[in-house]
Parts: C-alpha cells; sequence; structure tokens
C-alpha cells in the first residue's frame, strides 16, 4: 500500500496522540475532515491501524515484574506453541524468531509468583522444549511509536 503526505501525516499524529479529533487533524494537514475520515477508515479496513488505544505504564498500574520469555520449541509444535503463548493475557508481546530461541514474548505481572506460575503454563504447551526468563530491573522505555516519513 502507497502513502501519501496525508496518511503519513494522519499516521504520525494518531500515534502521538490517540484522542487526536478528526477537525484537528484535518486543520493541520490543510484538508477536508471528510478526507481524513475516509483515510482513517481506509487505514483501519486495511489492517495499516491495527487497534487505537492508550499506552498505559505497567508499573503504575500494580505490574511490578517484567520480563523477557525464550522457548526452545519442537518445530512440529511452533504454530500451537505459538498459539499458546499469544493467548497468555499476561503475554503483551510474542515474535516468533529465528536464532536459538524459537519464540520470545514481553511480559508483565504482578510480582514473581505470578512469573513463576506463567513460566509453569509455557512449559506445559505442547513442544515446548526450554524455557527461559530474564527478570528486567529497570523499565527504560515503552514507546510503540514508528517514524513515518
Amino acid at each position: 500500500m502507497r502513502f501519501d503526505d496525508v496518511d503519513k501525516g494522519i499516521l504520525r499524529m494518531m500515534q502521538v496522540d490517540d484522542r487526536v479529533s478528526y477537525a484537528e487533524m484535518a486543520k493541520r494537514l490543510n484538508v477536508p475532515e471528510s478526507t481524513v475520515r475516509y483515510r482513517v477508515k481506509r487505514l483501519v479496513d486495511t489492517s495499516v491501524i491495527r487497534k487505537v488505544m492508550t499506552l498505559v505504564d505497567p508499573r503504575k498500574v500494580g505490574f511490578d515484574v517484567s520480563a523477557v520469555v525464550m522457548v526452545k520449541v519442537d518445530p512440529n509444535y511452533l504454530p500451537e506453541a505459538l498459539k499458546g503463548m499469544a493467548s497468555f493475557e499476561e503475554a503483551q508481546h510474542v515474535f516468533q524468531t529465528t536464532g536459538e530461541y524459537d519464540v520470545i514474548s514481553v511480559i508483565h505481572v504482578r510480582d514473581m509468583k505470578a512469573l513463576n506460575e506463567f513460566r509453569q503454563r509455557v512449559k506445559m504447551l505442547q513442544g515446548v522444549k526450554d524455557v527461559v526468563v530474564w527478570v528486567t530491573t529497570e523499565l527504560v522505555k515503552i514507546d510503540p511509536t514508528l517514524p513515518i516519513y
């Protein structure tokens, strides 16, 4: 899909503030509001915009433990393991990867007990051969925005 300056401007603004109004975007982009409405709908319909949401700091809402979970999976069970990992509400990000680990996930949980319980559930997924958990010591940056030029 090709993006012109209007599409790019809409995406940049919505990444910074998900509450920006169509009228405000139209004013900043110097186009009619109907154009902005049409373009946003098209970006949503084509799944360029997957979700409009508020970014929450996990530490400030009681999720005091963040971790990176790396999983080795028998290749015969990889699709099932990926689906299982993605089904866990604690797993905010689930990636299929190349290299030593087949699945990497970033999770946020309330405490170490919840982390241990999560690790056990991952180990019980069919085809899982090994699970390594790295607990993060500091949350330095959360920024899901992309540099759209």
